[in-house]
């Protein structure tokens, strides 16, 4: 078990994708540091079920992967730290007031029609209702 704890705490490496613009990294779900805030794998889904595409029809989407934390680990964390900060992240623990999100993020493909979109989400955030912001470029419906 503490192997793979340690395995997850180690920085992953980044998915490959296409450029995108300084806004729409800025935009929800745009890049790792806003990654839309969710509760668990299912959370992801039913937030990627609910978005909308600009023509109203439902994008498709896949996980393409984990991309790391959504704020770096300190070089000097031990791994004792490391351990700890990976079992209070498994165990749903909230984040305290201006504690830094060390989650692991993942990077979706979502696609309408033939624009394809990587959308980040951060599915240890259930000590909240899901988010009712969407991305650049959709709607999204209740």
């Amino acid at each position: 078990m503490k192997a793979v704890l340690l395995a997850l705490a180690v920085p992953l490496a980044a998915t490959a994708q296409a450029p995108s613009s300084p806004a729409a990294d800025a935009a929800p779900g745009g890049s790792v540091a806003t990654a839309i805030e969710v509760c668990e794998p299912q959370g992801q889904h039913r937030y990627l079920a609910r978005l909308v595409c600009p023509d109203r029809s439902h994008p498709q989407f896949e996980r393409a992967g984990s991309v790391g934390e959504r704020t770096p680990l300190p070089a000097h964390m031990t791994e004792a730290q490391s351990v700890r900060l990976v079992e209070a992240m498994l165990a749903g623990k909230p984040l305290a007031p201006g504690e830094p999100d060390h989650h692991v993020v993942d990077r979706y493909r979502v696609v309408c029609g033939t624009r394809e979109t990587s959308l980040y989400l951060d599915m240890y955030h259930c000590d909240r209702p899901p988010p009712r912001i969407a991305p650049a470029g959709f709607e999204l419906i209740d």
